[in-house]
């Protein structure tokens, strides 16, 4: 689906993309982002959830409960953990261990 759509916006710059959050509570595009955030060894964000603690809760259990919130309407986002980064002397977001691939 990724690809897709990256295709689809580089052969029609303009493009908008409306209704991609029906696209984000499926099963697939949810295990490949949780995928990304573990081969990336994401630190904890706001929240402090280690992706230990994910992993010990049951990865297709959040999964499966984050697929419903997104569905239903009632995930909301949690602020970022802004981390100074001295070698580049820039702040960035970090965001929670569930964060990055939600909408």
């Amino acid at each position: 689906m990724q690809h897709a759509l990256y295709r689809a916006a580089k052969a029609e710059p303009g493009r908008r993309f409306h209704v991609l959050g029906d696209k984000v509570h499926r099963r697939d595009v949810l295990r490949r982002a949780w995928a990304m955030v573990r081969r990336n060894n994401g630190a904890p964000g706001i929240d402090a959830t280690t992706l230990t603690q994910v992993e010990e809760y049951g990865i297709d259990r959040l999964l499966d409960e984050l697929a419903a919130e997104i569905k239903e309407g009632r995930w909301r986002p949690l602020p970022a953990r802004r981390v100074f980064m001295p070698e580049t002397r820039l702040v960035c977001g970090a965001e929670t261990a569930v964060d990055p691939f939600r909408p």
